[in-house]
């Protein structure tokens, strides 16, 4: 649901920014159990990469696997999704080494983040 609803988004916000909503093209990540499932965002993607089955470690959270894929596809940045990747530290690390950009807070901002107690205090100087 969150890539389907991401990916409308960014249609959205390319057809007022260049006024196309193609000029953004979509790279997904599918494991055999979505592609089984014909998942919305399969087929809202312009081209998908099959990804093992399993637990998240496997595909959907595996940080070394989501770089490799973003670098092998010649992609400019990744949307790590809610939760999985997007909690990962070493995620936006392991882009930027690449030169790809990470969609979502830097890694200093989600170890903070990750931290009950220094978001509290983060929180309250905000």
């Amino acid at each position: 649901m969150a890539a389907t609803k991401a990916i409308f988004s960014m249609r959205q916000w390319a057809y007022i920014e260049f006024g196309d909503e193609r000029a953004v093209q979509f790279v997904a990540m599918a494991s055999p159990e979505d592609i089984k499932a014909n998942a919305e965002f399969i087929r809202l993607a312009d081209f998908f990469v099959e990804v093992p089955d399993g637990k998240n470690s496997n595909n959907y959270a595996n940080f070394p696997l989501i770089t490799k894929l973003a670098q092998e596809t010649g992609a400019d940045a990744v949307w790590p999704g809610w939760g999985h990747a997007s909690e990962k530290l070493e995620l936006p690390n392991s882009l930027a080494k690449i030169g790809v950009k990470f969609i979502g807070p830097t890694a200093p901002v989600m170890s903070v983040l990750g931290d009950k107690i220094a978001t509290h205090i983060l929180a309250q100087t905000a």
